[in-house]
């Protein structure tokens, strides 16, 4: 007997596939309206009592940096000094970028001004890279490490010695461009074939690769929606008001209880019930009508 397309594992996977992803769809859909109209809700507030309050906020603030640094100079310089530098931190990119175009605005001043700086103290700035080799010198090794290994596997398949120098700005625009024509150059029809051919892969291994990629990517895909589906309805029912929803039963579960309740069907209809009792007519306080003896030869008067 043929299966039915139903039964095929890849129609099956699917569209277990595409119910998961729907369901997850709509779970994000109703965390981000949940978690937007709170976070606007919240600066509209914010924004409503800074209008109302804004010379107080501002002067509560300035009294608060006066206090400080009344009560310690030096504690306030530093704690200053840290916010600051964790400013920058944050910041990182937008701070590198800035010294850069600083930097290529006029890369001569800032040569000079290392110079000097290094001409003034020299012992200082050797005393300093030696204390940093000192602090880091694990890390300095193992990138020392690094690079000896990689100068090995590079000297082993053939290539040159990789030797990175910084160039001024516009030698390495020159390079970028050599580098786009050099790569952006077209090929000739022969060039390609020899190419194609060195690298050709023969078709029903290609195919087979692909469709084990295909089931691989889907059977890892659908794992990967079925935890963030777990996930997502676990954040809703975290704050969901009310008694926790019941999980969703199994098709194993939903076929016992229809035959469970076919079963309780066919009991009721086949089930011998005694008929109901009729209540006593007789007054109660009479003897019982066995203890009363009946005479056998004639009418009981």
């Amino acid at each position: 007997m043929s299966a039915t397309a139903s039964d095929d594992p890849d129609d099956r996977l699917a569209r277990e596939a595409e119910d998961v992803r729907l369901q997850i769809a709509h779970a994000h859909a109703l965390l981000y309206d949940r978690d937007k109209h709170f976070r606007e809700s919240r600066r509209q507030y914010q924004r409503d009592y800074y209008a109302q309050h804004r010379e107080e906020q501002l002067e509560y603030q300035r009294q608060y940096r006066e206090a400080q640094r009344a009560k310690d100079p030096d504690a306030y310089r530093e704690g200053k000094r840290a916010r600051t530098q964790r400013w920058r931190d944050k910041h990182r990119d937008e701070v590198n970028a800035r010294l850069r175009e600083k930097y290529r605005a006029d890369p001569e001043k800032h040569r000079q001004r290392r110079r000097e700086v290094y001409a003034q103290n020299p012992e200082e700035q050797r005393a300093r890279r030696r204390a940093y080799y000192a602090a880091n010198k694990e890390k300095q090794l193992a990138a020392q490490q690094r690079w000896r290994d990689r100068e090995k596997r590079r000297i082993a398949a053939g290539l040159p010695v990789r030797r990175v120098h910084r160039v001024a700005r516009d030698e390495r625009f020159a390079n970028l461009a050599a580098a786009d024509e050099f790569f952006e150059r077209e090929w000739t029809d022969a060039e390609l074939k020899v190419a194609l051919r060195s690298i050709a892969t023969p078709p029903e291994l290609w195919a087979e690769w692909k469709r084990d990629c295909l089931k691989a990517r889907a059977a890892h895909h659908l794992a990967t929606q079925k935890e963030e589906l777990a996930r997502l309805e676990k954040e809703l029912a975290r704050v969901r008001p009310g008694p926790k929803p019941k999980p969703r039963p199994t098709p194993e579960e939903i076929e016992k209880a229809r035959l469970d309740a076919i079963g309780r069907q066919i009991n009721e209809r086949l089930r011998h019930r005694e008929p109901p009792r009729r209540p006593h007519h007789l007054d109660p306080a009479a003897p019982h009508p066995h203890l009363i003896k009946q005479d056998q030869m004639g009418m009981n008067r």
